[in-house]
């Protein structure tokens, strides 16, 4: 069966054609516009198969947009005869709430989805604005919702339960839930077929490294800590994200200077992270140019993105009571070599030592340790759409 996935991010769409049973990826795309808010212009990229993909620059704007290119591109491309050799879709979806496993989409499933939409404003509406269009182009077709939260539906209460009135866990669900949890999980698979062992033998530390970042503590196989919370706002810095900042801030700067929930709100969400800080970009290349020549915010930038990272790794090998490796993935953490090597430059104590040389050269999947390291250092291409693609597999019964 011929299996469409989606996966919409906060700045970009990724598109796929798989074969399930066999996993093949039969053609793919991306749509990013990433640096478009800095003037840039958004990207088009498709391929088939292994074939060499074809990028450009588009004039338009928008994941309906981008899943009707992809859509109209796999007929132009000869990669299927017509739309109807499509047997599913998956869509990631980033917030699933109390979801704890991929499910079928239906109208009731889809008013879950946009009722959590003020939990993960950056990420729930691209989901259903691709969900919509491909609805729309593939109306006989099964929909599956392959959920980010799912991974983290393992963290003990003590991990989840936040040190607030329990009336609020308790009347307004508020706890800690954890994202990107298709690519923790995949990340966490492929850590342990690189390393030669079972995952139920391995404690891991996942860094997704992207336009948003979180790490998992993934003890095990199991996700028993992430730095992601109520909702993907928390945690790590990120592009146009803060990641944790004191609550007392929020309350200060509504209380002293007027601002609106909603000002905080688009503060912290879109004008924060890297483009905050380096009052530049949110786009990791621009601060690290900026950076390498002399650009002080953009380098102070750079230091409080590898200081939270790091942060994270301490405390999650302190939570597991041991360390067998890291992951980076994503896609500022399998391409820039700059910031694993900020990353790990500390973590001697853990018994992590990267190899610079292979640190420079190495693509992913590959171990960039040191020889002698006792604890290994991977880095690891993300593959969202394989975890999907066992979700769908899984709800439809289907090789």
């Amino acid at each position: 069966m011929n299996v469409l996935l989606f996966n919409a991010g906060s700045s970009s769409l990724k598109c796929s054609l798989m074969a399930s049973g066999t996993g093949a990826v039969l053609a793919h795309a991306v749509a990013d516009w990433a640096g478009a808010k800095d003037g840039g212009q958004p990207r088009y990229t498709f391929g088939r198969g292994s074939d060499a993909p074809t990028s450009q620059s588009v004039d338009w704007h928008g994941y309906a947009a981008a899943a009707d290119a992809f859509l109209r591109d796999l007929r132009k491309s000869g990669t299927l005869a017509g739309l109807h050799e499509i047997g599913a879709a998956g869509h990631r979806i980033v917030h699933g709430g109390t979801f704890r496993e991929a499910v079928r989409i239906t109208a009731d499933v889809r008013h879950q989805i946009e009722d959590l939409i003020d939990l993960a404003p950056l990420h729930n509406p691209p989901g259903l604005e691709t969900l919509r269009a491909a609805e729309a182009a593939l109306p006989g077709i099964p929909h599956i919702a392959s959920f980010d939260t799912a991974f983290h539906a393992t963290l003990p209460r003590r991990a989840y339960t936040y040190a607030v009135p329990a009336a609020w866990a308790r009347d307004w669900g508020i706890r800690r839930f954890g994202f990107h949890g298709l690519s923790h999980a995949y990340a966490a698979r492929r850590a342990a077929e690189m390393l030669q062992r079972p995952v139920e033998s391995l404690k891991l530390v996942t860094c997704h490294l992207g336009h948003g970042c979180s790490a998992a503590a993934v003890d095990r196989g199991a996700c028993v800590d992430t730095t992601m919370g109520y909702t993907p706002l928390d945690g790590l810095m990120m592009g146009t994200r803060s990641g944790s900042v004191d609550p007392g801030v929020l309350v200060y700067v509504q209380r002293h200077h007027g601002l609106s929930p909603q000002q905080v709100e688009t503060a912290l969400n879109r004008e924060s992270g890297l483009l905050g800080v380096s009052e530049l970009s949110s786009d990791m290349r621009r601060v690290l140019e900026a950076a390498h020549g002399g650009n002080e915010p953009a380098r102070l930038a750079l230091e409080i993105y590898s200081h939270r990272i790091r942060q994270a790794i301490g405390a999650f090998t302190a939570t597991m009571g041991g360390l067998d490796a890291i992951v980076f993935t994503g896609g500022v953490g399998e391409h820039s070599a700059d910031i694993r090597e900020s990353v790990c430059a500390n973590l001697a104590c853990l018994g992590l030592a990267l190899d610079p040389v292979r640190n420079a050269n190495g693509g992913p999947d590959a171990d960039l340790s040191a020889p002698g390291s006792r604890a290994r250092t991977l880095v690891i291409t993300a593959r969202e759409d394989l975890s999907m693609l066992l979700d769908i597999e899984r709800v439809l019964g289907t090789p």
